[in-house]
């Protein structure tokens, strides 16, 4: 068997969507926006508006002091200090490490952005590649191959454990790994990449996991 496994971070390892929801609430707490920012909040950041446009309307609509191009600075710096992991994730990375299992992270991000994401996990990876610095991104094989040469393992057998079922399950089974999809409560779709195992949170990956083990 190969203990070779390769996590996700965003929506997989910590809980970034809701991150943005905290920032929301601290906007609205300390600028005294009043009732119904925070619903106008949520609906903006489920908008499929270019960044210029939302933030340009954020600032319009409560007459915030700042440019859209510096609340956006704000939302940048501030929103990944307030990710966490989720639940069961550092124990579990834990107890892969104690069984021998090699451990991965690779994340569609810089290591600007994503540094401060990995508070108390960064420690628990035998490799880490922010694939936005590297020369491709996941679901690129090159992504997979790049860190699966720093974690000094192997692709074929590993697992590759995320949430996106483009650049986590396709781009994982691309690679000649077996793929957890964490859909986080969303359905399977009809169409599109099939994850071998589907589970609802990353703490109910690491059973999986180690059930090869015997």
């Amino acid at each position: 068997m190969n203990r070779f496994v390769v996590f996700d971070l965003d929506d997989t390892l910590v809980d970034s969507t809701a991150a943005v929801d905290r920032w929301f609430a601290e906007l609205v707490e300390e600028r005294g926006l009043g009732d119904g920012a925070l619903e106008f909040l949520r609906a903006e950041a489920a908008s499929p508006a270019p960044p210029h446009e939302s933030f340009g309307k954020i600032v319009a609509e409560f007459g915030l002091p700042e440019t859209w191009e510096e609340l956006r600075g704000i939302f940048v710096h501030r929103v990944p200090r307030l990710a966490r992991p989720y639940e069961g994730a550092i124990a579990g990375l834990e107890a892969l490490r104690r069984s021998g299992w090699r451990i991965a992270l690779l994340t569609n991000g810089t290591e600007v952005d994503q540094l401060p994401k990995l508070d108390g996990l960064l420690d628990l990876f035998d490799a880490v590649c922010y694939a936005d610095d590297e020369e491709e991104r996941k679901p690129h094989l090159a992504a997979f191959t790049l860190v699966a040469d720093r974690a000094e393992a192997v692709l074929g057998g590993a697992w590759m454990v995320g949430d996106s079922l483009k650049h986590d399950i396709a781009g994982g089974a691309a690679a000649g790994m077996r793929t957890i999809w964490v859909c986080n409560g969303a359905p399977t779709p009809a169409d599109g990449p099939r994850p071998d195992l589907v589970v609802a949170t990353v703490a109910d990956a690491f059973p999986l996991l180690h059930s090869g083990d015997d």
